[in-house]
């Protein structure tokens, strides 16, 4: 796997017919082509777009100043950006192009529910949501389509760190939930203290397969791979442990069943000093599953597999 090195922590990763496609923190690829990304965290609160490869911003918009300072941003598609921070409110924005350029971006709709922070952003165009996770440890669910309020999931217990379709991370903890809110389980994905999970993502090893597989990145620099199945946990292979969660209607387990060590696969030795990974993608060839995760490594300039 090649690609050109972010040179700071990756944020986004995005893998394509031509290749796998990173940028760095405060930084997302827009769709469908995923040649233009969109920029955030100046210290004058802009954002700005650019072309993929090059760090030379192409236009810049002071539109987001209103809303305090961005700290997290999704692109569901390629009129669709969705930003939140500091202001607790998730901003939708719809954004023009004219003969592949940027040439407006223009507030769709304000979304107030949080009290504090918004720390990560999740966003599905198939289930018609949006995801947010703030420091007052809740998760929002909304609806894309009509931008409106849907259900709030039950509090954390920890800040959130990460959602996806839908699961949320808080701590070392990952909860799956259905579209409607609804809990279907959690596990505690690592007995160490000073772990926190960093980063998610969902895949699926076969289309008829009903299983759930949910990839974590964690900040001592470990990938974790669980599976949500209806089946018992003498099915799988390398089980860690097993925390089913109680009043779960669906008798459903989420068996963690593989620890990568990123570290271990690129010096041969397990490092007590890995660097946090920060971004997940997933790819499937037939029935091998292909995990690429990346993390900030000054020593070795290379992607890690």
């Amino acid at each position: 796997l090649y690609l050109e090195y972010p040179k700071r922590a990756v944020g986004h990763i995005v893998h394509t017919e031509k290749g796998i496609l990173a940028v760095e923190k405060n930084k997302v690829l827009i769709p469908p082509l995923w040649n233009k990304t969109f920029c955030w965290g100046f210290d004058d609160f802009t954002c700005c777009f650019g072309n993929y490869g090059s760090e030379k911003n192409l236009t810049t918009f002071e539109c987001m100043a209103d809303w305090g300072k961005c700290l997290c941003a999704v692109c569901p598609s390629a009129t669709t950006i969705i930003t939140s921070g500091t202001s607790s409110v998730v901003c939708v924005w719809e954004l023009s192009l004219v003969k592949d350029k940027v040439k407006r971006l223009s507030l769709r709709q304000a979304l107030y529910g949080h009290s504090q922070a918004v720390t990560c952003l999740a966003a599905s165009v198939t289930y018609s949501i949006i995801v947010s996770g703030s420091d007052d440890r809740t998760c929002i669910i909304w609806d894309l389509n009509h931008l409106t309020y849907i259900t709030q999931l039950p509090a954390h217990g920890a800040s959130l760190s990460s959602v996806g379709d839908i699961a949320s991370c808080a701590g070392s903890y990952l909860h799956l939930w259905t579209v409607n809110g609804q809990p279907l389980v959690s596990i505690n994905t690592t007995c160490s203290p000073k772990s926190c999970i960093a980063c998610c993502c969902f895949a699926e090893v076969m289309d008829w397969d009903t299983r759930s597989i949910v990839i974590t990145g964690s900040t001592d620099g470990v990938v974790r791979v669980a599976t949500k199945s209806p089946f018992s946990t003498g099915h799988f292979l390398n089980i860690y442990f097993l925390n089913q969660t109680t009043g779960n209607k669906c008798g459903k387990h989420l068996v963690l069943f593989r620890e990568l060590n990123p570290s271990l696969a690129l010096t041969g030795k397990p490092s007590k000093n890995s660097p946090a990974v920060t971004a997940l993608a997933v790819s499937r060839y037939g029935s091998v599953l292909c995990i690429v995760a990346y993390a900030w490594q000054r020593a070795a300039r290379q992607p890690l597999s």
